[in-house]
């Protein structure tokens, strides 16, 4: 598939310079062109490849947290719907809060009576009127009476579900009326605000991933738009059918629209890097009945020579060669079009 997309390109690239070949050999008048052919060059030296392996990854919310009432209750009032936005601290849903409110009253009352009673023994205990046992007993009472008293407030307090931190409803899982249990599920909260995509690697190139190395990733759904991240998590346990390790990366930039779920190329460096000749595309021309590739190089008399290469794979500046030249050498890159074997040329870049 990849010396396909290869060939493909560098056919199309042949046909657009014959075709300004054709029309840039006659002037308007029918005159051939000058003869001095002037090309430019470029010395050929070795280049750092980072390659890239392609993979299929899906996005995911940061975290999904599934909220609760920490009372039971009937459902008085839900303020959110699914899909929509909140923020943090916002009011979310509320239950009927009456039965907690006599709770609370209750505690109240308890609490007060303590106090009143600790602050009359106080008296007696300094007057040394009272024995220790018993002041410690007004003590312990004072305690458990402050402690209830907080127990029924943070109760009354969770009558209204504030959500913990901002993003988007994903389930909305109770209506108007309805009488919920303690801890039971009733909204599930994403938070988007840090998305991270979730990748498939094949067991036999789990080793070579790691915490920390960059990735690429293309968003198809956001037409194309590309954005840098790193992976974060690595998975110990492979899938029990694809044996593939899921890893998380995240994005080092915010993307608009970007929404749970949606696919995306990941090209993750998870290879080293190596030293290899890279070639511009543009450079590289067909040999007949597609039987391979050349390029142009100049001698040391500036004459021209047919060089046959064998490519690697796609590189950052072009596509490297594996096969067929050498470091040191004077590549034509420009003005090519106008050339043949063994005519001599003037170099306008040297």
């Amino acid at each position: 598939m990849k010396y396909h997309n290869i060939r493909t390109f560098l056919v199309v690239c042949a046909v657009a310079v014959t075709m300004i070949s054709c029309r840039t050999s006659v002037m308007k008048n029918g005159s051939s062109l000058s003869k001095e052919v002037m090309v430019q060059t470029l010395t050929v030296s070795e280049s750092m490849l980072l390659t890239e392996r392609e993979y299929v990854g899906v996005v995911e919310e940061g975290n999904n947290v599934l909220l609760s009432f920490t009372a039971p209750g009937k459902v008085l009032k839900v303020y959110v719907t699914e899909g929509q936005y909140v923020k943090k601290d916002a009011i979310l849903a509320e239950i009927d809060p009456s039965t907690l409110e006599n709770m609370h009253a209750t505690t109240l009352a308890s609490l007060k009576q303590a106090e009143d009673a600790y602050a009359r023994l106080t008296k007696l205990y300094e007057s040394n009127s009272l024995p220790e046992i018993q002041y410690v007993e007004i003590q312990t009472k004072l305690e458990q009476a402050r402690a209830a008293e907080r127990i029924a407030a943070r109760a009354l307090e969770g009558c209204k579900m504030i959500a913990p931190q901002s993003g988007i409803i994903g389930k909305k899982m109770i209506e108007q009326g309805m009488n919920i249990l303690p801890d039971q599920p009733v909204f599930s909260l994403m938070n988007t605000q840090a998305p991270v995509v979730k990748v498939a690697i094949p067991e036999n190139e789990i080793s070579d991933t790691h915490i920390g190395q960059n990735a690429r990733i293309r968003i198809q759904a956001l037409k194309g738009e590309e954005v840098m991240g790193r992976i974060v998590e690595k998975g110990v346990q492979a899938h029990p059918v694809s044996h593939s390790y899921e890893v998380r990366i995240a994005l080092n930039a915010t993307v608009q629209d970007l929404l749970p779920g949606m696919v995306s190329r990941v090209y993750i460096q998870n290879l080293p890097e190596r030293s290899a000749i890279v070639v511009p595309n543009h450079a590289i021309l067909p040999l007949d009945f597609g039987a391979g590739y050349y390029v142009w190089v100049l001698d040391a008399d500036n004459l021209v020579h047919k060089r046959e290469i064998r490519l690697g794979e796609i590189a950052t500046g072009g596509i490297s060669v594996e096969e067929g030249l050498h470091i040191g050498d004077r590549l034509v890159v420009s003005g090519y079009h106008k050339i043949s074997e063994n005519i001599k040329v003037t170099v306008t870049n040297e």
